[in-house]
């Protein structure tokens, strides 16, 4: 006796079954190729890293911004020092929580953040993973410090959400941690004691020192230049 044959509308309903997986396979199959081109893009980032180079090591920049600091503090009550985009390079580089796995780390000004790239590797594809980070100070128990946040992430030019984006961070917590930067030379050190302010500008990353016994003014960081050494 032969099989009872599927009944016509079960037969449609298989096709549209079929196609229905079809259409979403090629749909999923070309949301992956425009995903994997922005990813494997070039990142528009602007021009090279650039501002005064106060050295090529975090020890020459502390040194040569702790004698810019103390001779404005000579001079008044608030000092106010310029970290570069190439000084902040140096940092990032020096920094660096994985050489091997973050290549060329370059640290750029872009609209009053820190903008940290760095080339990585996605599967068998070399990649520039980019971190935007916001700085912050704080005077929390009397203890001034200055903090970076990541607000926002990419590879190549596709943004991806945080908890992905924490997988190709080119900076650990410690890579803009200022205080290991003060931390290396004596001046810059006590002068951490008096740290007032922060502010990213144009022309780089403001920070704010003033003298013990002095109140706190803000606003140095976000109006003063500090000058070029």
């Amino acid at each position: 006796m032969n099989a009872r044959r599927p009944s016509r509308a079960a037969e449609e309903g298989l096709v549209r079954g079929c196609c229905l997986w079809v259409i979403v396979l090629v749909g999923l199959i070309v949301l992956g190729a425009f995903l994997g081109v922005r990813a494997l893009a070039g990142p528009d980032l602007g021009p090279a890293p650039g501002g005064t180079s106060h050295g090529g090591t975090e020890s020459l920049i502390a040194a040569t911004l702790a004698g810019d600091a103390a001779t404005q503090l000579v001079a008044g009550q608030h000092a106010v020092i310029t970290l570069s985009e190439r000084d902040l390079t140096v940092i990032a580089s020096a920094r660096n929580p994985s050489p091997a796995r973050f290549r060329n780390p370059q640290a750029r000004i872009r609209s009053g953040d820190v903008v940290v790239s760095a080339q990585t590797d996605l599967g068998p594809f070399g990649v520039t993973a980019v971190v935007k980070l916001s700085l912050v100070f704080s005077d929390a128990g009397g203890t001034p410090q200055i903090t970076a946040q990541a607000v926002d992430y990419s590879v190549g030019s596709l943004g991806v959400p945080g908890w992905i984006g924490d997988r190709f961070d080119p900076r650990s917590a410690s890579t803009f941690n200022l205080s290991t930067l003060f931390g290396s030379n004596q001046t810059l050190q006590t002068l951490s004691k008096s740290l007032e302010c922060v502010a990213v500008q144009p022309d780089g990353l403001h920070v704010g020192f003033h003298r013990p016994g002095v109140a706190d003014d803000a606003s140095r960081c976000a109006s003063a230049v500090a000058a070029a050494t």
